[in-house]
């Protein structure tokens, strides 16, 4: 189990047009006796607008609601309160038709789409209070969409509920701990999610509950509560049941909600699991698949079906290092920021924003500033900034981050670039081309750390150091032998002949993943190593029925994907992987049951070695 890294801390922002304070502009009190449930209603309402976005500030207080509140637009928010703990959102005991204190869609039913994006939302306590009814947050994102750093307290329903509306996801719940209510997280009939570094505790039925996609999961803790998992399959058909990935779980029952229980993972679908322990329960598993239970109390690595592969493969995972994402401490001193807009980069001219870029990240190196921020985009098209060249970051500068929507299109050679001359480490946040060509955030130096989260972008290796990808629809090209990436949540979509995220000779791990498109997904070479836990892959429905380019691609390299659904519509892969090995390629065409649609447990390709 990796790890858990440090909250992010303090986050402060600046007096600036891109920032709504909910205290200083919205009037909220923060006292825990003004209702400021209108405040803070208006915040939501007004944060996206004809001409610009803006993030939406929570300072320490508490904040007292008395019914829901909810995130109507397409796009956003861009959500941040002050601290974890020092920011909670409480809902006063007994509200009656309260279906959740936060909500992230317009409606309770008939998403009407997918098309629901870059729900940013962070850094703050839900308390439901007595409400036995109320779930805390009802979480609807689609593509890109975090919660992090984000606590959930109180006597409700379902903590954090992804499913209540049978459609949702890719999205990412990041450092989350949900405390007190009958279900923790429910993550079903959505388009995949990714659990990290996630805690719930005293729940009075079950922890997760994932049925009808797949599902990735990272160092998953789960106390006190009579059963840790269900992975479901509630309509009797085995292409809609829930697939699992995890990777590092501890789960106890120890004088909890009841007495010693069963299984602390009832399994109904696909499962494969990593370094599992638990105490208080009977067995680790109790499933209805092929390889049945396991006894426990310690598992270190199960697959509820057999393995795929097209050589001599082992039936293991690849067990590449787990790196949690460094934290970058968020500038607090107000006085070492850089707005970009102040050097004339400007949105919605057309023009290339290039240099203006670059002597924002001078100015800020120059006098030992940490923060470049680019105010929010909005409005209709053109709405965005635009690189046509390279921007180097270099000496202080650590954070480069829009506020509200950082639109910024890649046009030609558009790209920023981190080298041996950048701060040790260097995180990207907030910038999506949402529909444009992205820009690329490339990691060129020997030693430097790259994290790139909340972007829609390319993400390109070219040297040797780490990158680190969190909450990301973006394509990834790794070229040089020797590097490595961490990604939580990766979204690629679109089409492809050599594949949408490409590792020649690195070390790609990546946990929780959702493609769409056609052509190539993963393409493995020159010695490369990928890992992959949770994978759902949507068929369109247009691919034609003679098309070869695989799902999965190695090419003398070494690869790994656990819980994979795939699910498509009137036409899905009919090549699921290829292989090449010393001069020898074979194609995995085996269709499986209806639609030739796939629930695989775990396919492996290439030689392991230590």
């Amino acid at each position: 189990m990796s790890a858990r890294p440090d909250t992010i801390g303090r986050v402060r922002f600046p007096r600036d047009a891109a920032v709504i304070d909910a205290k200083r502009d919205l009037g909220a009190k923060g006292d825990g006796k003004t209702d400021d449930t209108d405040a803070l209603q208006r915040g939501l309402d007004e944060c996206l607008n004809d001409g610009r976005s803006q993030a939406i500030y929570l300072p320490n207080g508490v904040y007292r609601v008395t019914r829901s509140l909810v995130y109507k637009h397409a796009l956003g928010p861009w959500l941040y309160g002050e601290s974890r703990d020092g920011v909670i959102i409480r809902l006063d005991d007994g509200v009656k038709d309260c279906t959740a204190v936060l909500r992230t869609h317009p409606r309770e039913k008939d998403p009407g789409s997918a098309d629901w994006f870059m729900r940013n939302l962070r850094n703050f306590t839900v308390d439901v209070g007595n409400n036995p009814d109320t779930d805390g947050i009802r979480y609807f994102a689609t593509n890109t969409g975090i919660l992090k750093n984000v606590r959930v307290i109180g006597r409700g329903k379902v903590g954090v509920n992804g499913g209540f509306l049978g459609l949702s996801g890719p999205n990412l719940i990041h450092n989350v701990t949900v405390d007190g209510f009958e279900t923790g997280i429910q993550s079903t009939w959505i388009w995949g999610q990714t659990l990290s570094r996630v805690t719930i505790r005293n729940c009075r039925k079950v922890g997760v509950v994932v049925n009808g996609h797949a599902v990735g999961i990272e160092d998953l803790v789960v106390e006190n509560t009579p059963q840790a998992i269900l992975c479901d399959m509630d309509n009797d058909w085995y292409w809609w049941a829930g697939v699992i990935a995890l990777t590092g779980g501890r789960f106890t029952n120890v004088g909890g909600a009841s007495a010693r229980s069963g299984a602390a993972i009832v399994n109904k679908g696909v499962l494969h699991l990593r370094n599992v322990k638990t105490q208080g329960f009977e067995k680790v598993v109790s499933s209805t698949s092929p390889s049945g239970d396991a006894a426990g109390p310690a598992v270190q690595e199960y697959l509820s079906h057999p393995a795929r592969s097209l050589f001599d493969t082992p039936a293991t995972a690849l067990n590449l290092p787990i790196k949690p994402e460094p934290v970058v401490p968020w500038e607090t001193n107000l006085a070492r920021g850089v707005c970009a807009n102040d050097f004339g980069v400007a949105a919605g001219d057309n023009q290339d924003d290039t240099e203006a870029f670059q002597k924002a990240i001078d100015a800020a190196a120059k006098a030992g500033k940490t923060t470049v921020y680019v105010r929010g985009c909005g409005g209709p098209d053109p709405n965005w900034y635009q690189i046509a060249g390279e921007v180097r970051v270099h000496g202080s500068v650590r954070h480069i981050l829009g506020l509200g929507w950082g639109r910024i299109l890649g046009m030609g050679k558009g790209a920023f670039i981190v080298t041996d001359a950048s701060a040790p480490v260097v995180k990207f946040q907030n910038m999506d081309a949402f529909g444009g060509p992205p820009v690329t955030i490339e990691n060129r130096s020997t030693k430097r750390t790259m994290v790139v989260e909340s972007c829609g972008v390319t993400i390109r290796g070219a040297g040797r150091g780490d990158i680190f990808a969190t909450d990301c629809p973006s394509l990834v090209d790794l070229r040089s032998k020797g590097q490595r990436m961490w990604a939580r949540h990766l979204n690629s979509e679109g089409e492809d002949d050599i594949g949408l995220v490409r590792n020649a000779g690195a070390d790609l791990w990546i946990c929780g993943a959702k493609n769409e498109g056609r052509g190539v997904r993963f393409r493995t070479s020159d010695g490369g190593r990928t890992e992959l836990l949770g994978l759902f892959n949507y068929g369109p429905g247009n691919i034609a029925a003679d098309d070869v380019r695989p799902m999965f691609d190695t090419v003398d390299a070494a690869a790994c994907f656990m819980g994979v659904r795939e699910i498509g519509f009137g036409g899905v892969w009919p090549v699921k992987a290829r292989e090449r090995r010393n001069g020898e390629t074979r194609a995995l065409t085996l269709p499986q049951g209806e639609h030739g649609w796939i629930g695989w447990s775990m396919y492996g390709a290439g030689v392991r070695r230590p």
